[in-house]
């Protein structure tokens, strides 16, 4: 029994039929008439944070921003912070120390995805949230503190 029938609890399903049903997902999922010539770029899906409608309505201002960073992520002094990769870094350092990645607000709420008002007030107050929450926000914090504009969010 390979690992990944022994993953699957299958005794049928092995490496090459995963690679297989990944196959056939693939194809049912293709525009037809659309044909991706190889080694060009597949189609995709996703928006500069800038222009992306859902994002706008979150109303990140940079005082939020900053606030964001004293209060949430404790940054000493923000009034002389300027994009840099070593600012990215200390930034990404600090969301994964101190924003928490759970799945309970997911459960107290009503089930429907959270509103950009939910997403904002759960960040800026350090809950933290499932990583659409907190990747949504981090992007969203990126380009108002300058990483701009090309900043993307995939999905």
């Amino acid at each position: 029994q390979s690992f990944y029938s022994f993953i699957l609890g299958t005794k049928s399903v092995g490496y090459e039929s995963l690679v297989e049903s990944r196959k056939e997902r693939r194809r049912k999922h293709t525009i037809p008439g659309k044909v991706v010539p190889p080694g060009s770029p597949q189609p995709h899906r996703w928006y500069s944070v800038r222009s992306n409608p859902d994002l706008k309505r979150m109303n990140l201002s940079y005082e939020d921003a900053a606030k964001f960073l004293r209060d949430v992520l404790h940054w000493p002094d923000t009034k002389d912070f300027l994009p840099s990769l070593a600012t990215l870094d200390a930034l990404i350092v600090s969301m994964l120390e101190r924003i928490p990645f759970h799945n309970l607000t997911l459960l107290t709420r009503e089930r429907r995805p959270p509103t950009m008002d939910e997403i904002k007030q759960d960040m800026m107050s350090g809950i933290g949230g499932p990583c659409s929450v907190v990747n949504s926000f981090f992007a969203t914090l990126l380009d108002v503190l300058g990483f701009g504009p090309n900043v993307y969010l995939l999905s």
